[in-house]
């Protein structure tokens, strides 16, 4: 047992890893020509191409079930949280993508207020205080300027909103195990990126290279995130979902971390205050949740429920 739990916690800890480096391929892809928009449907094409029989044969022996609406609520704004993401990632610093994302727990929360009509106890109160005053603090807003702020800025803080939106979804959806929520996760990111292709018509990627950006896509797709949704997903039959939530944490210090490193770029005060605020917060939250049961996993791209 004791084993079980130990390889379960370096599970979680190697897709918090591998989520902390999400960034670099995508950064690889980008000078390779393969814009933020196509990355993201071809790696979840991919993974949703190569998932689709599973989900067919679980489907035809009766393995799951989910209502229409959750699936929709789960393949739009989950798609888009991904979606989103990325192109956050392409379009402001890796520091400010990853903060302005893990402000979700702020959006998880008024959500079960206003969609659950869950009481808004004081911790929680305090949890959006303080991720609310890290954020300033990163932007700058302490120092009496305006805040600078871009279009990576605003894809990182709708996607983590969307996120929250498609946890609504995800909770409803007792019915289907968490590889089929993430199924449906990967098609829609895969659709709504179609559609954005076919609505902003960025450049196609240049097949001419294809040598050179296609290894990286399909390592990217199959390494990383398909990698990373497994390890996480394991982790969550062995252990309390709250201390995966915690670990995951580690995401954003191997981020942070190895930006910093590749860019040579050092990580500023505001940065620095920023992070340790957020993650106070996240902590907070989570360290608060382990009384009370079943709880979601929020903070990953490619959630899903289990419960203990």
């Amino acid at each position: 047992m004791q084993k079980q739990e130990s390889t379960a916690i370096l599970s979680a800890i190697g897709g918090a890893c591998l989520w902390g480096i999400v960034w670099y391929p995508i950064n690889i892809l980008d000078t390779f020509g393969v814009s933020g928009l196509w990355t993201t449907f071809l790696v979840f094409s991919l993974l949703s191409f190569a998932s689709f029989p599973f989900l067919v044969l679980a489907y035809r022996k009766g393995s799951f079930s989910i209502s229409m609406l959750p699936a929709l609520v789960i393949m739009i704004f989950g798609g888009l949280t991904n979606l989103l993401f990325f192109l956050a990632l392409s379009h402001t610093s890796v520091v400010r993508a990853l903060m302005l994302f893990y402000l979700s727990p702020i959006w998880n929360l008024i959500a079960s207020r206003v969609v659950k009509g869950f009481p808004m106890a004081p911790k929680k109160i305090v949890v959006i205080i303080i991720s609310l005053s890290g954020t300033a603090i990163l932007l700058g807003a302490h120092q009496l300027v305006v805040p600078y702020w871009n279009n990576g800025d605003t894809f990182a803080l709708v996607s983590g909103l969307c996120f929250a939106i498609s946890v609504i979804g995800l909770q409803v959806s007792t019915g289907a195990p968490s590889w089929v929520l993430t199924v449906i996760h990967w098609f829609g990111a895969a659709f709504l990126a179609l559609l954005g292709i076919i609505i902003m018509s960025p450049p196609s990627p240049a097949l001419g290279n294809s040598n050179l950006w296609l290894p990286v896509l399909v390592a990217f797709a199959l390494g990383n995130q398909a990698t990373a949704s497994l390890l996480i997903l394991y982790s969550l039959t062995k252990l309390e979902s709250y201390r995966v939530n915690i670990l995951m944490l580690l995401e954003i210090i191997i981020g942070t971390v190895t930006f910093a490193l590749w860019s040579a770029e050092a990580i500023t005060l505001n940065e620095l205050t920023g992070i340790c605020f957020i993650l106070a917060a996240s902590l907070l939250d989570n360290l608060s949740k382990s009384r009370h049961g079943p709880q979601l996993l929020w903070h990953s791209k490619a959630a899903g429920i289990v419960k203990k």
